[in-house]
């Protein structure tokens, strides 16, 4: 039987630190007929040789992008892949199990109607505590394309990715493909494994990026449950700076400590209810909210940029 050909693309900028790793978990993959594309936007450092030295044989392409951006490198890598499905594997993650393009392909290969296929995501066991602590949190998402395998005619026949959103690409793609009548599956057998961002500066300008990413799907889908969300973290963030400053002013440190722990502890109930199994009641749990704290701050600071510029 000749396997339908996928193509793996692989946008890199300044991923020297890991791209490595992540190229060496593409020899786990139980499928042959598969060619990886390297999308790099120009890049300032190894990256481009520790890609040649890796790239052995005609299946190894790397295509360089003048255009800085997540939806101009996935349109890129949908432009130049030669796969009847192409899949997107971040440059700092890597492959979790051997069968992660042969589940996806079999879904969309028995339902023509299904246009993705996502993949569960997760923290890598030699993650830090910082990653594995906001790794409680974020891995029962599954909207991104990190690890996703898109049929690609469905996704050109959708205009593609929207370049210029640098956040939620992933969600407004799928927006148009389900306009169109395609279905999307989410594949639980299999894992990706990210490295999340490792340095609370980093952290923070992520979910900056993220914030304003929201408000990018919301002009480009009208759709009503993003403001919602965003709405929600603003009056988390305002209510507990509110709080904060209310009882510094009247002094009352008692009740304010005992207001924080109690803020604290209840957060983290929430979380461990809600994470997934690997997580719960373990010590990453108890510091998740510091780390969702700090989510807050750089998704209203981000808001406050968009609507103040």
């Amino acid at each position: 039987m000749c396997l339908p050909k996928v193509s793996i693309v692989i946008p890199t900028l300044n991923s020297e630190k890991m791209i490595s790793k992540t190229l060496d978990s593409l020899s786990l993959l139980d499928y042959e007929n598969v060619e990886i594309v390297i999308i790099d936007g120009r890049s300032t450092d190894g990256t481009l040789e520790i890609v040649k030295n890796k790239a052995v044989g005609d299946d190894v392409r790397m295509i360089i992008e003048p255009k800085r951006g997540r939806g101009i490198a996935y349109n890129r890598g949908i432009k130049e892949s030669n796969g009847k499905y192409v899949a997107f594997l971040d440059s700092d993650a890597k492959i979790g199990s051997s069968l992660w393009i042969k589940n996806a392909v079999k879904v969309m290969e028995d339902n023509e109607k299904v246009a993705v296929v996502f993949t569960k995501v997760y923290s890598p066991t030699d993650s830090s505590f910082m990653q594995k602590s906001i790794d409680t949190f974020l891995c029962k998402g599954f909207t991104t394309a990190n690890g996703a395998v898109y049929r690609k005619s469905a996704v050109v026949e959708a205009g593609g990715f929207n370049t210029s959103m640098n956040y939620m690409q992933e969600d407004e793609l799928l927006n148009k493909l389900e306009k169109l009548g395609y279905l999307y599956k989410v594949n639980t057998s299999d894992e990706i494994l990210h490295y999340h961002r490792n340095s609370i500066i980093g952290y923070i300008k992520q979910n900056v990026q993220a914030a304003k990413g929201a408000l990018a799907y919301f002009r480009a889908t009208k759709r009503k449950w993003i403001l919602k969300d965003a709405l929600l973290r603003v009056a988390s963030f305002s209510g507990l700076m509110a709080l904060l400053a209310l009882l510094m002013y009247f002094r009352d440190f008692k009740i304010l400590i005992l207001s924080l722990i109690t803020l604290y502890l209840g957060t983290t109930y929430l979380v461990n209810s809600k994470t997934c199994e690997r997580y719960k009641f373990s010590k990453y749990v108890l510091t998740s909210p510091v780390f969702i704290f700090l989510s807050l701050v750089g998704y209203v600071f981000g808001l406050l940029q968009v609507i103040l510029t």
